[in-house]
This record gives structure tokens, C-alpha cells and sequence, in this order.
């Protein structure tokens, strides 16, 4: 009988020993882990040929602190107007969620790849051109704008054991929207839309309720009391906060060059203020650091011009700053070196910021230089990446809310 003791007790001893090293080995796998930068970006390779503008060979790829460079899908674009939209505005096409990246092959097919396998894991085509992608990174939720209508696509339950696709397409809102933003909660999606027949490029801004079926106007695509022939609002992107309070946008009138500042919307009271005087030359897209603050890069080294009209003096450089929505300060972040022009600022959960600086002279015609990727952390700015070739996407995976 005590023979019999002793050697459950030694089974229940060796158990318990390897629950604890496996315990042990997900700690220090999740510590190493959580040491280790990981940036998703998309780069435009060089262009070959010299009658274009932008280059048409695009890639997908996942690089960490530990010197991995993997790529994660590769394509090429087929006209030129496809080449201007996916150059143009970034996160357009693009959408890093925390284990999946969502793309689009030619604007019309939706395709997901897994950040591990670097698998295609769901891949759905589309009768109307995809304009827009955006992400939900906690529930790993994407929206899509097409020139028709408004899509989520996210995970569905299988029952039992049928073999369906991880993910489902769903179309959740009819109408030409553009930089949709989903809610952290993915009840709301703010963005513009152009629904005028006397102006297609005129932008509205509209809040959208995926629980009661309803869409809501926010504020006219008029600027002030201008016929829509003659001005008109434009939307460069939005943002929510994550407790559904604050709506953020980039806009400006049809001017060219276009004077782009902030407007920010209390979706609580309605509200919306205007910070045309101390946030034009923003550069998109920006990003809420807490629900009350919003991040986003200002300045334009090109556009010296603005003087008279806006609170940055030359020499232009671009440098994060924060809008503190309630009470409309702007906070300049000083620690950025000066030769440095910090476009398109992240903000992760570890406190640190990250931003590109795009290698670039405009007198150079059909050219793409390199981009840095850096980080600010405790007041030291560090180069992370260097990019052999322009980026029209990136995003921070690990690291992030």
C-alpha cells in the first residue's frame, strides 16, 4: 500500500514539474516575446521605368528587432490609376490587424494573410472597386469602403464541424464612404461620405450605428455658405476614441494645395470644434494616445507658403504634436532632432512613439528613396529600420494597443 503511495506521489511530483516548466517556458517566451519590435510595412520597389510617376511592383513584409525581414505577399498594379491610389494616401489599401494583414489585389478582391504561416488565409472578390481598408485591431475586425457600399469582415462560429472560412464578408451599408473607422467596441464606424450629385468630390462627415441600422450627418460637406461648385469640404481621415466620445478628422476646402487641419466631434453632445488656427499643415493620419488626446505629425517642408496662415514658422519641419480636444492646446513634442521630418506617428501601449521619415527630394522626378523608421521613447529618438525603397503603409504589430 505504501508502495503504491509513493509512486502517485511521484506522478503527481513529475506532473506538477512539467506544468510548472511549461508555465515557465510561456513566461519567458512571452517576456522575449514582448522585447522584440515588429513593424508590417508596404514597399514600392524602385521604379524601372522612368515614363511613370510611381512604381507598380509592390510588397508586403513583416520585420523585427532581431534582424527577420519576411515577406508576406507580393503584387503588381495594372494602370496608372490604380499606381495613384495606391501611392497617394496611405492606409488606404492596407490594414494591419494583430495577427492578420488585409490587402487588396487590383481594388477588387478583399484577401487576408496570417502574420505566422504568412498563408493566405480567406480571400474574397468583389463586383464594385475597394477604395478604403481600416482595422479594429482588438477584435480583429476590418471595414472596407467600395465605391458602393460599406463592409465589415471578421471571424464567424463554426458549427460543429463544417469547413467554413475563419472570417465572413458582411455589407452592413449602402452609399460611397470614404476612411471609414471602426469602434473599439465595433458598434460605430465614423467616416465621409459623397452622396452629392452636384459635387462627387464633396465629403460629409456621417456616424454610423451598426446596432440600430441607423447613419447620422455630423456636418455638411459645405464649407461655410459657398455653392458646392465653387468650395467644398474634404475628408484625409478619421479616427474614434476608444470610449466612443471623441470623433477626430483631418479636412480642409478644395484649395490647392489643400490647408489641412482638425476638426474634432463630442459624438456625447454634438459638438464639433473647429482647429483650423493652430492645426493646419497636418499631415494624416494621426492617432488618440488616450480618449481626450489625439496625435498626428504637422508641418510641410514644401508648403512655406502657409506662413500667413497657420502658427508654424519656417523652416516646415514635420514634428509629432498632441491636441488636447477639450481644451484645444497643442502640445509640441520637442525631442524629435531637428534634421528629422517625422511623418505619420504610432502610438503604443509602452508609451513610446513611432514615425517615419521619408528619404525623398521632390525636384528629383520619378524617384523613390529609402525610409526611416524610428522610435521615441523616455525622451531618446532611435532609428529602428531602414527601408531600401518608399512605404505607402506601416504599422507597429507588437507593442500596440
Amino acid at each position: 500500500m505504501r508502495l503504491d503511495n509513493k509512486v502517485v506521489i511521484k506522478k503527481l511530483l513529475f506532473a506538477g514539474l512539467i506544468l510548472f516548466a511549461i508555465v515557465l517556458l510561456g513566461f519567458l517566451y512571452a517576456y522575449f516575446q514582448s522585447g522584440i519590435e515588429k513593424i508590417g510595412y508596404v514597399k514600392v520597389l524602385n521604379n524601372k521605368n522612368q515614363d511613370l510617376l510611381y512604381g507598380r511592383e509592390f510588397e508586403g513584409r513583416l520585420v523585427d528587432s532581431r534582424g527577420n525581414d519576411h515577406l508576406l505577399f507580393k503584387f503588381k498594379t495594372t494602370d496608372a490609376e490604380v499606381d495613384k491610389n495606391f501611392t497617394l494616401f496611405p492606409r488606404r489599401f492596407f490594414a494591419w490587424g494583430k495577427n492578420y494583414v488585409a490587402y487588396t489585389q487590383n481594388l477588387k478582391e478583399v484577401i487576408l494573410v496570417d502574420y505566422k504561416t504568412r498563408k493566405e488565409v480567406f480571400r474574397q472578390g468583389l463586383n464594385e472597386r475597394i477604395e478604403f481598408i481600416n482595422v479594429n485591431r482588438e477584435k480583429e475586425e476590418f471595414v472596407i469602403a467600395t465605391e458602393k457600399a460599406l463592409y465589415v469582415l471578421k471571424y464567424q462560429k463554426k458549427q460543429g464541424n463544417e469547413k467554413k472560412s475563419l472570417f465572413i464578408l458582411e455589407r452592413v451599408a449602402e452609399g460611397k464612404f470614404c476612411w471609414p473607422s471602426l469602434s473599439c467596441d465595433s458598434r460605430y464606424i465614423v467616416c465621409g461620405e459623397n452622396n452629392n450629385k452636384e459635387n462627387y468630390s464633396a465629403t460629409s462627415f456621417v456616424l454610423i450605428d451598426l446596432q440600430s441600422n441607423t447613419k447620422k450627418k455630423i456636418f455638411s460637406e459645405k464649407i461655410g455658405n459657398l455653392p458646392l461648385t465653387q468650395d467644398y469640404r474634404l475628408i484625409f481621415s478619421t479616427a474614434i476614441s476608444e470610449d466612443n466620445k471623441w470623433a477626430v478628422i483631418s479636412t480642409s476646402s478644395s484649395a490647392s494645395p489643400p490647408y489641412v487641419y482638425l476638426v474634432a466631434v463630442n459624438l456625447k453632445s454634438g459638438a464639433v470644434r473647429e482647429f483650423s488656427k493652430n492645426t493646419g499643415l497636418c499631415n494624416s493620419p494621426g492617432f488618440f494616445i488616450s480618449n481626450d488626446k489625439y496625435m498626428f505629425a504637422q508641418g510641410e517642408p514644401e508648403y512655406k507658403g502657409f506662413g500667413d496662415y497657420s502658427s508654424i514658422i519656417d523652416p516646415f519641419r514635420s514634428k509629432p504634436v498632441i491636441l488636447h480636444l477639450n481644451t484645444g492646446k497643442l502640445e509640441i513634442v520637442n525631442d524629435v532632432p531637428k534634421d528629422i521630418n517625422a511623418y505619420w506617428p504610432i502610438y503604443g501601449n509602452n508609451k513610446a512613439i513611432y514615425f517615419i521619415d521619408r528619404n525623398y527630394q521632390s525636384f528629383v522626378p520619378n524617384k523613390i528613396f529609402d525610409t526611416n523608421i524610428y522610435r521615441l521613447k523616455n525622451k531618446k529618438v532611435e532609428l529602428l529600420f531602414q527601408i531600401k525603397g518608399g512605404i505607402v503603409s506601416y504599422d507597429v504589430i507588437s507593442s500596440i494597443h
